[in-house]
């Protein structure tokens, strides 16, 4: 190592109280959206360690990462494999166990409640017995924080950190709680992130709802059809890319702003739902039709019997099976064409990211070229098939 380096590092050291040499991340819920996106990230940067776990293995490159499959609800063999982690210094925590079937009923669900704080303790109880030199968690928590998912509430807009919990079952708030007690006396920190719908290029993901209107429109090209336009009014919401939240983690992992705070993160700006729909037919070379009334996830599988063929043809890694391609991700696919009134077009997922902007992180994206650039990701990883 130069000499120039080593002052480097050591400058930083006592700037951050982070030692460059030593720092080793554990991604939980490596396969996930977010989880996706931070093994990507940490895997090509110097400096870092990296140790994935999942129940399934990630879909991309590990990199330099090691991967270990793990169900985090198994507490027996949680114990076993992190407590032999003593050199981890940073978690990022991005696991989520949706209830299968009816993943929208489960968000007010004890049981669905209690399963997410137990994956939490499962990881960080027999971790931190080990860990001395731990520093920093992320977790990956969403708007329904702010109730975003009680339509029978008017919500505030818009959601700001500030905002005091609304009384319901809220499995987020479990674990808020339980990372407040757990730090208590202790010198590490933790940073809890709010995001919206979320663009990434995992497969099996329970909220993807952007490789939904992808494979959707993959099918619709397949068998020469054009890419419907969704007649009404859209939905204006957040949305947030995998890859900027990923560099939050990464922001957050050393910077003294983020200790111990709660910060909105999106892309930057806001999304009307069907401007996705001229952007993909365009990225996929396709025509657009007229604007019509449809259900998305209803014509989407009229068309599915095609998919099997089209992995076989043109030799995609994408999995023929439905649930191992989407998760639970066609339950909110359906987003897309939803009917809504007008009074309701802006009522849910505007957030202020007002202070994580103060705080020192400024990455933003224009959604667009959010979209282009999943729709182009898709094709490069074989998810969908390569246009031209």
């Amino acid at each position: 190592m130069s000499c120039g380096k080593c002052v480097a590092e050591k400058l930083k050291k006592q700037q951050t109280g982070i030692d460059m040499a030593t720092k080793k991340i554990l991604i939980v819920g490596a396969s996930g959206l977010v989880g996706t996106a931070a093994l990507k990230l940490f895997s090509n940067r110097d400096g870092w360690d990296v140790v994935a776990v999942s129940r399934r293995p990630p879909f991309v490159p590990l990199g330099r990462a090691q991967h270990i499959s793990v169900d985090l609800l198994d507490a027996p063999h949680c114990r076993e494999v992190f407590s032999s982690m003593g050199d981890v210094t940073h978690v990022a925590y991005t696991a989520v166990n949706e209830q299968q079937g009816n993943m929208v009923a489960g968000w007010q669900d004890p049981v669905q409640a209690a399963k997410n704080l137990a994956m939490l303790s499962h990881t960080l109880d027999p971790l931190l017995e080990v860990a001395k030199g731990f520093q920093h968690i992320s977790l990956m928590h969403g708007m329904k924080a702010y109730g975003s998912h009680l339509w029978d509430r008017v919500m505030p807009i818009p959601f700001k950190e500030s905002q005091p919990r609304i009384p319901h079952e809220n499995f987020y708030y479990h674990q808020e709680d339980y990372i407040a007690a757990k730090k208590a006396g202790h010198h590490w920190s933790s940073t809890f992130f709010r995001t919206a719908m979320i663009a990434g290029d995992a497969i099996g993901s329970n909220m993807n709802s952007y490789l939904v209107l992808g494979i959707f429109a993959a099918l619709r090209k397949e068998a020469g059809l054009p890419l419907p336009m969704p007649s009404g009014p859209s939905m204006i919401t957040d949305v947030a890319d995998a890859d900027l939240l990923a560099e939050g983690i990464a922001w957050a992992a050393e910077a003294p702003a983020a200790r111990n705070e709660t910060f909105n993160i999106t892309n930057g700006d806001i999304f009307s739902l069907h401007d996705a729909f001229p952007i993909v037919a365009d990225s996929l070379k396709m025509e657009l039709g007229q604007p019509e009334s449809f259900d998305i996830i209803a014509e989407l599988r009229k068309l599915l019997h095609l998919w099997p063929g089209m992995v076989r043809k043109y030799g995609l890694r994408a999995p023929d099976d439905l649930q191992t391609l989407f998760g639970e991700s066609l339950e909110v696919g359906g987003a897309w064409t939803a009917p809504i009134a007008a009074a309701d077009v802006v009522r849910y997922g505007i957030a202020s990211t007002v202070k994580i902007h103060q705080a020192g992180f400024h990455s933003v994206i224009d959604t667009a070229d959010m979209i282009r650039k999943y729709m182009g990701r898709y094709q490069e990883l074989g998810i969908i098939p390569p246009v031209g």
